[in-house]
């Protein structure tokens, strides 16, 4: 009954589905700023400073949000350690962090009210209400009884859920297929296959991942123009890699003209060599 004169919030049985949710102060946290989250524009009143907040918005600090994290021992996280958890959640496009020097952090819970919204006109939802209500009214309970009002909200949640997935794409995990691969595109005979993955990769882990194949071919274009001019395509692409190039170059040194061989042997003998006077005179 306590917990019913406070409110509550959604908590949608997939975020036990998240990588990040295993880790018990990140799911905590996360929890914590859902709770803690406006559900009506307000002006809050925090160290001294008013701050106007909207819909999914909290004021706080490191330092506080730490003190509701504590191990067995009653320690609560340091600041430090909270700041790297927002990191996270920012990262992940959770939400914003706005801090304001000795006044106080402001943190967005991006698309909050998309996701605490209320679908009450649901035909499901308002059948799954009925049949609780009538079951109730069958037992002579009352209107208010707890059965059937946890029963309501149990199928208000679920209902709300679907709605949200409804008509709705699955949303893709980071770095799955769905997006374009550059290696589904064929490489020239041209060039060394394991160099041009290795490009890919590079710019994988460097965080500019390929995105079309128009960028692909552009490149697959400059690197036949360099080996048109000399140059070792697969050398092209560990030059950027080594100097932590984001595109491909042409090399601005001219190459070398080799001479044929029968020169080049015979620039190398020194005119007064044994083999020199072989050739010349024997």
């Amino acid at each position: 009954m306590e917990n019913q004169k406070h409110g509550y919030i959604p908590l949608y049985r997939s975020v036990k589905k998240q990588p990040w949710a295993k880790d018990v102060f990140l799911r905590t946290l996360w929890e914590n700023i859902l709770i803690d989250a406006a559900r009506q524009p307000y002006t809050a009143n925090y160290k001294g400073h008013r701050w106007p907040l909207e819909i999914g918005q909290l004021v706080t600090t490191s330092a506080d949000l730490g003190l509701s994290l504590c191990d067995r021992n009653g320690e609560p996280t340091s600041r430090h350690a909270v700041e790297r958890m927002l990191a996270f959640f920012e990262k992940e496009e959770m939400i914003s962090v706005k801090a304001e020097r000795r006044k106080g952090t402001l943190i967005t819970v991006l698309n909050y009210a998309e996701y605490a919204e209320k679908m009450t006109s649901d035909p499901a939802h308002m059948s799954a209400h009925k049949a609780a209500h009538n079951e109730a009214r069958d037992t002579k309970a009352s209107g208010g009884d707890p059965a059937h009002m946890s029963e309501h909200k149990a199928a208000h949640h679920e209902q709300e859920y679907k709605n949200k997935n409804t008509n709705k794409p699955p949303k893709s995990p980071k770095g799955e297929s769905a997006k374009f691969d550059p290696l589904s595109v064929p490489v020239p005979e041209w060039l060394n296959r394991q160099a041009w993955q290795e490009w890919v990769q590079y710019r994988l882990e460097a965080k500019k991942p390929i995105k079309t194949e128009l960028t692909v071919t552009k490149a697959f274009k400059l690197l036949k123009e360099c080996l048109d001019e000399g140059h070792d395509p697969a050398e092209v692409i560990n030059a950027s890699i080594a100097n932590s190039y984001q595109g491909l170059f042409k090399p601005k040194f001219p190459v070398r003209k080799q001479l044929p061989v029968a020169q080049q042997q015979s620039a190398q003998q020194h005119w007064n060599s044994r083999e020199a006077w072989e050739n010349e005179f024997l």
